[in-house]
């Protein structure tokens, strides 16, 4: 049993673990704090998750899933939820790109990495977001997708784009009423009936603080282009690009 404290988004976390793999994974992210609350996964959890999970794990690593969702149960109590996403940081503003898995997130961010100076990966997969009325800040944590892409940083996003496979490179701004049945699938929603309208609350304020794009791209630079135009707000002109 190992029963330790992670901050995540500014929140201190207890876990109690049957197994030290959870221990061993946040380890970047333990602190000393105390705990604004704590959750474990029963031995039913583990099993279950191990059953119905299409990867087939093993205990230590179905518990660490368990307990994800346990905190993604709690966290809009605190105004805060996990989002499927990719979160880059560039010139100081966030930037979260979202598809279903395996649509092509992370291939888009990897664009920008290649074809722009100064881009990081917060977090490449599962981060947590923290909604207010007027701004939302995308925050690291060690779930992070199988490449493990997160920095143990935060931004506050300036854009979301939601990311699907097209032969043509385009992009368009969505209205609230275009884009929630797409963002909603993509947002953590708890169990029960407080936590769900809750959620619901904070993805109202999150399409009201920040503007979001539907790309239609390929794996092309012109694909960069296309994004970096639209959520930046400045003309392309690849790496080592000055005002």
């Amino acid at each position: 049993m190992a029963s330790f404290v992670v901050n995540f988004a500014q929140l201190n976390i207890g876990i109690d673990s049957k197994f030290d793999y959870t221990y061993k994974f946040c380890k970047e992210y333990l602190t000393d704090n105390e705990a604004d609350f704590r959750v474990s996964a029963s031995e039913d959890e583990i099993k279950r998750e191990m059953e119905d999970s299409p990867y087939n794990p093993l205990p230590p690593y179905a518990e660490s899933i368990c307990i994800y969702r346990e905190i993604a149960d709690r966290l809009p109590e605190y105004d805060r939820c996990v989002f499927h996403g990719a979160v880059i940081s560039y010139e100081g503003r966030g930037y979260l790109f979202t598809a279903p898995s395996g649509t092509g997130k992370t291939t888009h961010i990897r664009l920008w990495q290649k074809y722009l100076d100064g881009v990081e990966i917060v977090n490449g997969d599962k981060p947590i977001l923290h909604i207010t009325e007027d701004s939302v800040y995308a925050y690291a944590t060690p779930y992070a997708g199988k490449e493990g892409y997160q920095n143990k940083k935060s931004i506050k996003l300036s854009g979301i784009c939601l990311v699907e496979q097209a032969k043509e490179n385009s992009i368009k701004r969505l209205n609230a009423s275009e884009c929630l049945l797409r963002i909603i699938t993509q947002i953590y929603r708890p169990y029960d009936s407080a936590g769900v309208s809750k959620t619901l609350e904070l993805l109202d304020n999150m399409l009201k603080a920040v503007p979001v794009f539907s790309l239609g791209c390929d794996i092309s630079e012109d694909a960069v282009k296309c994004s970096y135009e639209a959520l930046v707000g400045k003309e392309y002109n690849g790496k080592n690009y000055e005002d």
